[in-house]
Order: C-alpha cells, then sequence, then structure tokens
C-alpha cells in the first residue's frame, strides 16, 4: 500500500479505506486508513479517522477475543476526529455507543462480595439509562442502523465524486 503524505495519495488511502469498509473488508480498510489519518488536512484526517472509528467498532462487534481493544482504538480515533470537528454528531454518537461497549468496571467497590449479586449489578447499571441512555441491545441496534445508514453515505459521496463536474471557482 502507499504511504501517506501528499494531498493526492492521502486521498485515495481515504477513497480506497471507504470503499472496503463499504465493501467489508475491515482489515483492509483498517490499513489504508490509518495511512489516510496521518494526513495534513484537517477535514480529510477527520473523516478517516471517524471511519476508522468505525471500523473498530465493527471489528469489536464481530470478533469477540479482540472487542475490548477494538472498542478502546474506537474510543481513541473518535476522540480524536472529535479534536478535529467538535460540533460531529455522528462522531459523538459513535463515541458514545463505542463507550458503553466497554465493560463496566470490575472493582473493589463496596457491596455484596457474594457471587450471586454479581450478575444483578450490570443489570442495574443497564437501566439506570432513566436518563435517556440505552441498553446494550438497543445499542447494538442502533449501531448497526448506523453502520448501514454510514455505508450509504459513504457510497453516495463516492458516486458523487464520480460525477461531480471538475471545480471552479467557488465564490
Amino acid at each position: 500500500m502507499k504511504e501517506a503524505g501528499s494531498a493526492a495519495s492521502d486521498t485515495a488511502l481515504y477513497d480506497a479505506g471507504t470503499a472496503a469498509l463499504t465493501a467489508g473488508d475491515l482489515e483492509a480498510a483498517q490499513s489504508a486508513l490509518s495511512l489516510a489519518a496521518k494526513s495534513v488536512d484537517p477535514g480529510l484526517r477527520y473523516r478517516a479517522l471517524y471511519n476508522l472509528g468505525v471500523v473498530n467498532l465493527m471489528t469489536a462487534r464481530a470478533d469477540t477475543s479482540k472487542r475490548e481493544a477494538m472498542t478502546q482504538e474506537a474510543i481513541d480515533h473518535l476522540r480524536e476526529a472529535l479534536l478535529l470537528a467538535p460540533s460531529s454528531e455522528r462522531a459523538k454518537w459513535n463515541l458514545e455507543l463505542a463507550e458503553r461497549m466497554r465493560p463496566p468496571p470490575t472493582g473493589g467497590g463496596g457491596g455484596g462480595q457474594s457471587g450471586g449479586p454479581s450478575k444483578p449489578q450490570p443489570q442495574q447499571a443497564s437501566p439506570s439509562p432513566s436518563s435517556g441512555g440505552l441498553n446494550k441491545s438497543q445499542a447494538e441496534q442502533i449501531l448497526t442502523s448506523m453502520e448501514r445508514e454510514e455505508l450509504g453515505t459513504q457510497m453516495a459521496r463516492q458516486r458523487k465524486l464520480r460525477a461531480a463536474p471538475p471545480p471552479g471557482k467557488d465564490w
């Protein structure tokens, strides 16, 4: 694969990664988008980081052995994308979904020490989103829906770029 560096190669890497994401080739998408995410163009870098976060979320859902690591990578990439575009609602949304995919913290809090109450504790953590939150099943359904929507958006963007006239004066 090409090295990142020039604007044209960064764009080509982003396009290749997005096409691989659309095709479901998560490994190729991650490889190309990781290089595109090093771009000096903030807009391209944001889009590459966002898509890389989506790739990581999809990988986390598909591979339980890598779930924690991929979820953390998704969180890291989406946070970095938000640094470039703080008002991005879709990056905020996917970051929230990624954070909800993390396992609840384990450790020495107070409460029952017996093995029985350990199962109800996660259930208590899930319903507590009475402040508008979602349980894990709802978050997964939304994530799946958002993945489909994002893939559709990316496909439409690709079609538009192919059919777009060459850029002219923008004023």
